[in-house]
């Protein structure tokens, strides 16, 4: 191969890399402020009066009156002053959803708010009368309706439908004469360490035309949305929210604490996981933010749901998956193999054409096409593979990145496949595969092993930071792309002989 040519083929390769590690490193640290800009704009458009919605007097007494909710997927305080929520347990993830806020502030999901100051002082601080002292959801729908009678003498209802297999709970308030919304908020409690893997955490709101706001808390003060199908706050697993079908919205914040303030009386709360099959019946699956390769990573992820169906370790599921996409890529692994053997072998003719026309460049590159053609050889055929792995990898990354799923899921020695293992070993064995695949890969260019050589390097320290699970993707991969260059290699040998 001339000069020239070996020059594009690094330079193709380092676009690779440095493509890959970009969109990583976009991946990793700006997720969650894509609208930050745009956002800006829209707030200075649509600046509101907040002093009906935050800060507010908080609850008096709301720790006194407490009606405790129990079923198969959480266990919940609700407080009988304002129909409130103190807690929210979620059992599977040992996750409680209702921030330190909430409590410090006495403000707290689902209170019920009136724009007249002298309502909502009367709503803050009367104990209703609640149908049961507590509720154990297991086998059937479970109804709670809250009751009492203002100073005015107007009887104000809540009302509460749980359900023992949903993290949905239908909500219905009534007072005569008042025009009634419902708080979220203020803030989610996040259950993990905070890191650059966190993405947005803070108000989120879909619109009726699917676009979806997430505000950043620490830009605004207020702001408003109509024509709401949900909203309420997230972190990158969890999300409070209400859905009705379509109804305005306020969303405020204060010192980087938010509320969002939901212009309804009839509802559904959601308050849980942002588990894929659950938000996808609920129309509300644009909560899970996979970024740009999301056509990609949602298929995927349902994918790796119905495999965990019949293969009970995700690790595993991980190594199938992988399988899997070699095998539907093997034709193009096997063509990509024979056109680098290929070059191997035109190696010689190359440098004899190089030495003929080395000084009339045109003639030489002229010369070296026609070789390819007539040999049926694709000079940038070996490259093909990997560039059509990088989708499929940033799919992969915003699954183990975001899934709910694939939290705490352990493997081996791995304890939680969804962070970096600490103990490195996997990133280790992950670039001792890149080797290895490399030393099998056939190649005429010494210097392109070289490169890859020294990639595998960078790529171990560049993964010791990503999620377990997508460095076990990539490591499997490896290792089964060198078995098939092995097993390719043995063919083409034993057909040549």
């Amino acid at each position: 191969m001339s000069q020239e040519q070996n020059k594009k083929l690094l330079v193709i390769i380092q676009a690779v890399a440095i493509t890959f590690l970009v969109f990583a490193l976009f991946a990793r640290f700006t997720k969650g402020k894509q609208n930050v800009e745009k956002k800006n704009t829209q707030v200075n458009a649509v600046q509101r009066d907040s002093r009906h919605a935050f800060p507010l007097k908080g609850l008096s007494n709301a720790s006194k009156f407490v009606v405790t909710v129990e079923t198969p997927l959480y266990r919940m305080k609700l407080s009988r002053v304002d129909g409130a929520i103190l807690s929210f347990y979620v059992k599977k993830y040992k996750a409680e959803l209702v921030s330190d806020e909430a409590k410090q502030l006495k403000i707290y999901p689902l209170m019920t708010v009136s724009k007249n100051s002298t309502v909502n002082n009367w709503l803050f601080s009367v104990p209703l009368k609640a149908s049961a002292d507590s509720l154990s959801v297991s086998a059937s729908p479970a109804r709670l309706i809250l009751k009492g009678v203002l100073p005015d003498g107007r009887i104000f209802t809540k009302e509460f439908m749980f359900y023992p297999d949903r993290y949905v709970i239908d909500v219905k308030e009534a007072l005569k004469g008042e025009k009634l919304s419902i708080l979220v908020g203020p803030d989610i409690k996040v259950n993990e360490a905070h890191t650059s893997r966190m993405g947005h955490i803070g108000p989120v709101v879909e619109l009726s035309n699917g676009k979806v706001e997430r505000i950043n808390p620490e830009k605004i003060t207020a702001i408003s949305f109509n024509e709401v199908k949900w909203a309420g706050e997230e972190d990158k697993y969890f999300l409070s929210a209400v859905k009705d079908s379509s109804f305005s919205v306020d969303v405020v914040a204060s010192g980087g604490k938010s509320i969002v303030n939901n212009h309804v009386s009839d509802f559904k709360a959601f308050f849980g996981p942002k588990e894929l099959s659950r938000l996808e019946k609920l129309g509300m699956d644009k909560a899970i933010d996979f970024g740009i390769f999301g056509f990609l990573a949602k298929p995927f992820l349902k994918f790796f749901l119905f495999l965990h169906r019949f293969i009970p370790n995700y690790g595993l599921v991980i190594i199938v998956i992988t399988l899997i996409i070699k095998i539907l890529m093997h034709p193009l692994t096997h063509k990509s193999f024979e056109s680098m053997k290929k070059m191997q072998v035109l190696a010689p003719k190359i440098e004899e054409l190089k030495k003929r026309y080395g000084k009339d460049p045109k003639k030489l590159n002229e010369e070296m096409m026609k070789l390819y053609k007539e040999e049926g050889v694709n000079p940038m055929g070996g490259c093909l593979p990997m560039l059509l792995q990088i989708p499929v990898f940033f799919a992969l990354y915003e699954i183990f990145l975001n899934a709910v799923e694939l939290k705490g899921v352990s493997f081996l020695w791995i304890k939680d496949l969804s962070t970096p293992d600490p103990t490195f070993i996997l990133p280790i064995l992950m670039g001792l595969s890149m080797i290895l695949q490399q030393k099998l890969t056939p190649s005429a260019n010494p210097e392109q092993q070289k490169i890859f050589y020294v990639m595998a390097v960078v790529f171990t320290f560049m993964f010791a930071k990503f999620p377990a699970g997508l460095v076990l993707y990539w490591m499997t991969n490896n290792l089964i792309t060198a078995a098939q260059n092995f097993i390719i290699n043995k063919m083409i040998h034993r057909g040549e002989s």
